[in-house]
């Protein structure tokens, strides 16, 4: 019964060491349906290869695949060739911009004088004495006050006697001392004119002058009984101000300046020497000076004059310097919903949908010439805003481009907003333009040869980036199979792939004699190659390898021989030991 169950045992062992060479877990599929269609055959061709047969395939076509991105099915892989297409608009010229809603236009007069002002007499402002100055919102006082501060110290005991009760008494000395104490305070003059202070608490001070002040302080100590020992001044002024504009024909000559007033004294001739206002040579500069409701016209030369009044600037006075040889007017007006400028001197006109020459040919007749004197003017769009267009480039600045008077080119908007030709990808630029879609690559945008393409107003420009998909080569047969892959800058060749780290010439299974490359369908075409010859490896160095190609290597037969070996030898030995009984 033993020599039975071990007999039964030994052909079990038998059939599972048959059928593999390792104990596997089994895995079971169970299919509910049957297939009917065959397995699809490929007709296989045999061809020897040679040096000629290689330069001859590396002329064929490296085909690529690109990834494109997107959402569902817009997501997939593409043919090369297909993301190289371009489609691009008909040819356009930059075209005359016409003034839209929105686009701002400044006119701009310059009326020549050649009149001498010479006949213009002066007209100075009636002086008055020198006022005080007055304190008003914004200005900034400061109060130090010195107060007493007394103190009481105990000293050491002088004398000490014992009555009759036996206690101690201490006789003490006490001396009295006197601190001077520094109370420094700052208050800004608010909007309702009144300033807080330490020790005097809130003044009424707009209006008033410094002395009235400081009297009012004096009297509040003393009312507390602090002696009147402080200090009240004006430490920043910003209540009185002057302003002076000066219009020159030299432009960076023109200024506008604010002039702060403060207690001190400030004349016309410390104004306009301090903004650096001279004499110019061949031109007569006006001093106008506006006070209130009244104006005062003076000549520059003659407020220099040693014999000339002296003119003390006021609070709220407006000093304007002018050349009298020329008067520049400028005028900026908006279009509006109607598609109307309005123009000083010039009234109301239709400006949308016109360019600025024929804005230009309209005003010129409406223009107010003053004798004895020539006009020059000059209209230019100051702010493009009507005309926009488009352009959406991931991870980039793009955004809304204005469309102004000079053409913008496509290509320069492109490539200054981060685009540039990469061999490693294709580049699609996609233009939205008067309900048509047109799409083409980046790189014939700028190797373009034809004319140029410019943003036109509600254009709409997208990119997208292709990236290749990698290309690779399968190789199998006598070897592990693996995939090894291939760049078409690098134009690898079958002496790379056979020559690998781990590959086909590194694996002793491998049979040399039988190396077949397999390229095409229907027919496939398998180049074989014979490597055991070192000199045949120039064939192999002249193949250049292409996607998707099978690289087969054939198994040494002794490879096959020495598998059964491994399989069969374990079997004969189980067998031997069942025969004499030898297992446990």
């Amino acid at each position: 019964m033993i020599k039975f169950l071990n007999i039964t045992t030994a052909c079990l062992l038998i059939w599972m060491t048959s059928n593999c060479s390792q104990i596997l877990q089994t895995v079971d599929l169970k299919v509910t349906s049957e297939d009917t269609s065959t397995q699809e055959e490929f007709r296989v061709v045999e061809k020897t290869l040679t040096i000629v047969e290689a330069r001859k395939q590396n002329a064929a076509p490296y085909t690529r695949t690109v990834l494109q991105n997107g959402r569902g099915e817009n997501a997939k892989s593409i043919p090369e060739k297909i993301a190289l297409i371009s489609n691009f608009p008909e040819k356009n010229q930059p075209h005359q911009y016409k003034i839209g809603i929105g686009d701002t236009l400044t006119f701009s007069r310059l009326v020549e004088n050649n009149r001498s002002p010479s006949g213009i007499k002066n007209k100075w402002p009636i002086q008055s004495g020198v006022t005080k100055y007055k304190l008003g919102i914004g200005d900034t006082l400061a109060l130090t006050i010195i107060k007493d501060d007394s103190s009481v110290n105990q000293v050491a005991p002088i004398n000490r006697t014992v009555p009759e009760n036996g206690s101690d008494t201490q006789n003490l000395i006490i001396n009295s001392q006197k601190n001077d104490v520094i109370l420094n305070s700052t208050g800004r003059i608010g909007s309702d004119g009144s300033v807080l202070l330490l020790e005097v608490g809130r003044l009424e001070a707009n209006g008033r002058s410094l002395n009235d002040l400081r009297s009012e302080v004096r009297n509040i100590l003393i009312r507390n009984g602090v002696s009147p020992r402080f200090q009240l001044e004006i430490v920043e002024f910003k209540s009185q101000r002057a302003y002076l504009t000066v219009s020159s024909s030299d432009q960076a000559a023109q200024s506008s300046n604010l002039i702060i007033l403060n207690d001190q004294k400030t004349t016309l001739v410390d104004v306009l020497t301090g903004a650096k206002i001279a004499f110019k040579s061949g031109v007569i500069t006006r001093v106008k000076l506006q006070r209130k409701s009244k104006t005062y016209q003076m000549n520059l030369r003659d407020i220099f004059e040693e014999s000339s009044p002296e003119i003390i600037i006021r609070d709220g006075d407006h000093i304007f310097v002018e050349e009298s040889s020329t008067t520049a007017v400028s005028n900026v007006s908006i279009v509006d919903h109607d598609g109307n400028v309005v123009f000083e001197g010039i009234g109301k006109i239709k400006a949308v949908g016109r360019s600025l020459d024929e804005i230009r040919r309209s005003v010129l007749p409406l223009i107010q010439r003053v004798p004895g004197s020539q006009t020059s003017f000059q209209i230019d769009i100051t702010e493009f805003s009507s005309q926009k267009a488009l352009v959406n480039i991931p991870e980039k600045e793009g955004g809304i481009i204005p469309i102004k008077n000079q053409a913008i080119p496509l290509d320069e908007v492109l490539t200054e907003n981060g685009l540039s030709l990469d061999s490693e990808t294709i580049t699609r630029i996609n233009l939205t333009r008067n309900g048509n879609t047109y799409s083409f690559t980046l790189d014939d945008l700028i190797n373009s040869t034809s004319d140029r393409i410019y943003l036109q107003p509600n254009d709409r420009v997208t990119t997208e980036t292709f990236s290749y998909k990698d290309n690779k080569v399968f190789v199998l047969g006598g070897i592990d199979p693996q995939i090894f892959k291939i760049k078409p800058s690098n134009r690898e060749t079958l002496a790379d792939v056979l020559f690998t780290e781990g590959g086909v010439l590194a694996s002793a299974s491998a049979k040399r004699s039988d190396v077949y490359l397999l390229r095409g369908n229907q027919p496939v075409v398998a180049y074989h190659l014979d490597a055991q010859s070192p000199t045949r490896l120039i064939v192999a160095d002249a193949m250049q390898l292409r996607p998707k190609d099978i690289l087969y290597v054939a198994e040494q037969p002794i490879t096959s021989f020495n598998r059964t070996l491994a399989t069969i030898i374990p079997l004969r030995i189980l067998l031997r030991d069942i025969q004499d009984e030898n297992i446990p």
